[in-house]
């Protein structure tokens, strides 16, 4: 009876669903053809369970070939590779002539699925086949008893297959309402606010200019060792050039529209931050470099897009998986290659977005545990890398001797403009910071200021640690020494200087025009 055949066939998938821990991936609109998968350590397995029945193997065959070709169509919707196909018929009497050469697992040459074994459940040999069906997916074997009252048959038969329907439609309703928790609307707040400042730098010099983007809030690790953290937020919104705000502006439009649709404003505005603070302190604490852009919080959001995958894989994989991970390790391979890119940024940015979507959860769901341990865990990191950046002498020693080599650029600025209480000022606020390779030259150029403003015995004592330091470096530190000992009628110390001076530079006509008039001549 074919009431028989459907209360079995219903029975037979819910009990998969609902103890062997398979998931629905998809029902024939005929309700009488599923699909189901269960992927665990051992193996991944696809169930396609049909109510249907055939006389002949050729009819048989030929649905065994569709079979295949609709595993094919439905490829994406089943997660991992590597996938065993359970091909399983439920009918009422089983061909009249031998078919039994399909029950063997045949190989097959998609890039999901390894291979098919084909299961005809009929009435007569019901308990045989399902027993081998239930041996080849390693579950323990039940038994399916059918009401004796048809109409309590019937009864039943409905509702498990309500229960089926219904379990699937919420599931796809679910799958539709994960997209639609939020309307963008800070993704687009954030660009304007970018492209307002990148706008603003140009007119104030440049974005690519250094000391614009410094000025204006760049990353910058000595401002913060002198307590300008503030520099990790404001360095979110400053960008080096067209193409960077561009390529940044672009990932922000299409990655961002997506986590504020899964999460919702709030969440996404917190997760931008979290991403962006945590890639900003990361920066800080691995790259002395001066650095601006939205890419730290960007990749948070690719965080965010990684955290929904692990809860929500199926969805995941259906939709972006695969290009998410590829953009990612993509952007990471491709900032170990070229040192310029911050990778440090971006992989605490990563580990930021994962982190903060941990902590505000998906709308409308809750996990207090997990929300309080990833808050902790955040924050803990956050201080870790902190004082690691505090710590990490390498980088900060790099950032300082960059620091100082602006400052000489600063000098040579007021040099021209004949300022030498500044170049005094900006030498010995350089000067007091160590190690410093340029400690010569700010020697120098403030020794130079001392002459000018007559400080003699102040440009002596700059000159005499200038030679004592470096007695080849600057010939003019020679020359000026010997002008000032010739002022005090030191003229064995200024013959010695001069002499190392023409040393150190004999084609100086300078310096040899004066020995000659001072030397020689007497």
């Amino acid at each position: 009876m074919q009431i028989d055949n459907l209360f079995y066939f219903y029975q037979l998938v819910n009990h998969l669903v609902d103890h062997e821990k398979f998931e629905i991936v998809y029902i024939h609109k005929s309700q009488t053809e599923v699909w189901l998968q269960r992927k665990n350590r051992y193996e991944n397995q696809v169930i396609r369970l049909t109510q249907s029945g055939f006389d002949w193997k050729n009819q048989l065959k030929a649905d065994y070939k569709h079979t295949i070709y609709q595993s094919e169509k439905l490829a994406p919707h089943f997660l991992g590779r590597h996938i065993k196909l359970y091909n399983v018929y439920v009918s009422q009497y089983a061909p009249v002539d031998d078919w039994e050469d399909l029950k063997y697992p045949s190989k097959l040459r998609h890039h999901k699925f390894k291979e098919i074994e084909t299961f005809y459940i009929d009435k007569e040999n019901r308990q045989l086949e399902q027993s081998r069906f239930f041996r080849a997916l390693e579950i323990d074997q039940i038994q399916i008893e059918s009401p004796e009252n048809i109409w309590e048959q019937e009864r039943m038969t409905q509702q498990l297959r309500a229960k089926l329907v219904t379990s699937y439609n919420k599931q796809q309703r679910d799958r539709q309402r994960v997209f639609q928790y939020g309307k963008p609307l800070f993704t687009y707040v954030i660009l304007g606010l970018n492209v307002l400042m990148f706008l603003w730098l140009e007119l104030q010099g440049g974005s690519t200019d250094t000391e614009v983007l410094i000025e204006y809030g760049a990353k910058y690790n000595p401002a913060i060792l002198r307590g300008e953290w503030w520099r990790i937020v404001s360095s979110m919104f400053l960008h080096i050039g067209l193409l960077h705000l561009m390529m940044n502006m672009l990932a922000l439009h299409v990655v961002g529209t997506v986590v504020e649709r899964i999460y919702g404003n709030t969440r996404f505005f917190i997760i931008y931050f979290i991403a962006g603070i945590v890639g900003g302190v990361t920066s800080f604490a691995f790259s002395p470099q001066v650095a601006a852009g939205a890419s730290g919080a960007i990749f948070g959001l690719f965080g965010a897009l990684l955290y929904f995958g692990i809860n929500h894989k199926r969805i995941f994989f259906q939709t972006m998986g695969w290009n998410v991970i590829g953009v990612i390790l993509f952007n990471i391979i491709f900032g170990l290659v070229v040192p310029q890119i911050d990778n440090g940024a971006h992989i605490g940015g990563l580990l930021g977005g994962f982190l903060a979507a941990a902590i505000v959860y998906f709308p409308k769901k809750k996990k207090s545990f997990q929300q309080i341990a990833a808050t902790m865990v955040t924050i803990s990191l956050t201080f870790l890398v902190v004082d690691y950046g505090l710590s990490n002498e390498s980088v900060q020693q790099k950032a300082n001797q960059f620091e100082i080599s602006r400052q000489l650029q600063r000098i040579n600025e007021f040099v021209q403009q004949e300022d030498y209480e500044l170049i005094i000022h900006t030498a010995t606020t350089a000067l007091e910071q160590e190690p410093n390779k340029y400690q010569a030259e700010l020697l120098f150029y403030r020794s130079y200021a001392y002459l000018y403003l007559e400080q003699t015995s102040n440009a002596l004592s700059d000159l005499q640690e200038l030679v004592r330091i470096a007695p080849n470096k600057i010939p003019e530190a020679h020359y000026n020494l010997a002008l000032i000992y010739l002022d005090r009628k030191e003229l064995k110390k200024a013959k010695t200087a001069l002499e190392k001076a023409i040393e150190l530079r004999p084609n100086n006509e300078t310096f040899t025009s004066l020995y000659q008039e001072t030397f020689e001549e007497s």
